[in-house]
Order: C-alpha cells, then structure tokens, then sequence
C-alpha cells in the first residue's frame, strides 16, 4: 500500500514538472497561464497523496488496495510515460505541441487506482476530491476545445478525456457503492471502519457502530414481488441517511442488513440514534400499485467502541459480532426496535 501511495506522489510529481517545464517553453502566454494553474493543481494533488502517506504511517490507513501489484504495475508504466517528458530539451513549444502533451499526462492519469483510493481512503472529503480533478481537466479540455477545429485529429482529444473521465467515475462507483441504494458497500465499510477503529484506538474516543436488520422484507417480496421490495430498501435508504449526522456513514452490508458508522457518538448518543432510525423506518410507506402500501420496520443492534488510548485497532468483525449480539436482543424483544449498546472497553469480557 506504501508503494502504491509513493507512486501516486511520484505521479503527481512529474506532472506538475512537466507543467511547469511547459509554461517556461510555451510561445503562447495564454496556453503558458493555463499550463501554470495545472502545475499549481498538481501540487495540491500531490498534498492529498502526501497527506495519505502520512495517514499510513501512523497507522491511521488501511490496506484499501489487496491487488496492490497490479495497481503498481499502472502506476509504473503512468511514472515512465511521464519522466519521457524531462527528455525533449529545451526548445520551444508551440501551442499544438503544448496542448497534446498535456493531453497524454492527462489521459494517462485517468486511472480508476487513483480515482478508487480517494474514494476508499479519504470518503469523507472523496466528492470534494473529485469535483476538483473534475475541473483540473475540464480546464484541460476547453483548451483544447479553443484551439483545435472540433473535426480535426487533435480536435477529437476533448472526447477521449471526457470519455475517459467519465469511464473512471463510473468503474470507481461500481467498485464501492451498492448499485441499489447508491451506499457504500461492504468493502467501503472495511476500509471506513478500519479508519476508525485505528484513530478511536489511538485517541481513545467512541465509535458507535450500528448494525440495521429489515425485519418485513421477505414477506414484502412474497406479497409484491422483489421490485417492491427493492423499493423499500431504497425508501429506508432515503430515511436513514436523513435521519444521521453528516459525519456517519450508512453502507449495505448485506440483502436486507445495513450499517451506520456513527464516529464520536457515545452509548447513550447512539441508542438515541437507534431509536430515531426505528421511527423513521416505521413510518414508511411504499406504494405497492395496486391501492396498498408497503411497510416495515427494523431491528438494530448497537456496539460502541470505547477503548483507551493507544490501544490496538479493533478488527471489523470483532465490532459487528458486538452489534449482532445487540441485534439478536432486539430480534428477541419483539423486533420494531433498538437494543442497548454492547460496550467494547478493553479488559471487559466481551470480544
């Protein structure tokens, strides 16, 4: 993981070197303005890759990457594309020669690693991350727009980005989210999780983890089908997403089984949570087509995590076996509720 982070360092290194090698070259003042604010947003890249690094060294990353040799492989055919630029001289160069070079850093960078790693290192700031690259390029292809007739060799460039940028969203969307209710799934939730497990670990505050089970749903299939079903899930989804702070996080973990990662939320906090997730699950109604409605309600299973400082990093599954130990309290009470929290506190029994 160390090694794919460095390289997307090294990366956003050279690409920024080649901007500002270009700026110096460039005959045109405009395209050599241009060429420096892409520098300038190459640095600010290479502080998100730096910033991660450094997360990773104290601890505070997971291993988002498993198949890390073949992400390197990328990365390292991306950093030998780009160091071909450092090898051209010093002459000077024209728009054209400006325009398309900028091009092939750009294409070249559009990898589905960095777009991925962004999402699953750092969710809570991913959109932000993402609407700047957006724009990095976006900048790119105006130019390009301006300078090229649009049915000219190089004028088809602007397509391929935008193609491209496009392409690696969507591969980056289908890796992390759910496809139904749009959520993170359950390997978004690892990475998310582990995050906070290592940071309450270190600085010893709460973590309360969630553990939300549809209590109705088979019964809403056999009645109306799977669509209607569906409908529900993507209702609760709605709900619940509503009904949590801004820093939680709700993922699907399962056919009818969600999560909620509530960061800084004590027992009491997240029992009251729990409660309000209940009620607002309850109070669903979703139109079946035929003059009815569809309605649920949920049992939820709660462990907070809430160990000193400096201790070691719990494991994703030691918290949910917690939450559904909560969960079968609450499944055994009558479901339509929240349980009280399980409590993980080093030297208690419970692991």
């Amino acid at each position: 993981m160390r090694d794919v982070l460095e390289s997307c360092v090294r990366v956003d290194e050279l690409a920024q070197a080649a901007y500002l090698d270009m700026q110096r070259r460039c005959t045109d003042r405009a395209t050599a303005d241009m060429c420096g604010i892409m520098a300038s947003e190459e640095a600010a890249h290479i502080a998100w890759w730096r910033e991660l690094l450094e997360a990773w060294d104290e601890g505070l990353l997971p291993d988002v990457w498993p198949a890390s040799e073949v992400a390197l492989q990328g990365l390292r055919d991306t950093i030998a594309e780009f160091e071909r630029f450092g090898e051209d001289g010093d002459g000077a160069l024209e728009v054209a020669d400006v325009l398309t070079r900028a091009a092939r850093i750009e294409f070249f960078a559009l990898d589905p690693v960095f777009t991925e790693l962004l999402e699953l290192a750092e969710p809570g700031v991913a959109q932000a991350r993402h609407k700047a690259y957006k724009a990095h390029v976006n900048r790119l292809i105006e130019a390009l727009e301006r300078a090229f007739p649009p049915d000219s060799l190089p004028g088809f460039l602007p397509a391929i980005l935008r193609r491209s940028e496009r392409q690696n969203q969507t591969l980056s969307r289908f890796a992390t989210h759910d496809p139904l209710t749009g959520l993170g799934n359950r390997r978004a939730l690892a990475a998310q999780a582990q995050q906070w497990a290592s940071w309450a670990a270190r600085y010893g505050s709460a973590v309360s983890v969630l553990l939300v089970d549809v209590d109705q749903l088979k019964s809403v299939n056999d009645a109306w089908g799977h669509a209607i079903g569906d409908q529900v899930l993507v209702a609760l989804t709605t709900a619940m997403c509503c009904a949590i702070r801004s820093a939680d996080l709700v993922a699907r973990y399962g056919g009818d089984e969600f999560v909620i990662m509530a960061p800084e939320l004590e027992p009491d906090g997240a029992r009251v949570l729990g409660d309000r997730i209940a009620a607002v699950a309850r109070d669903l109604k979703v139109p079946t087509g035929d003059g009815k409605y569809a309605n649920v309600t949920v049992s939820i299973g709660i462990a907070t995590l809430f160990d000193p400082p400096d201790s070691e990093p719990r494991a994703l599954d030691t918290i949910l076996a917690a939450a559904d130990r909560s969960l079968y309290a609450a499944k055994r009470a009558g479901c339509d509720r929240a349980a009280d929290p399980v409590l993980l506190i080093k030297g208690l029994p419970f692991e």
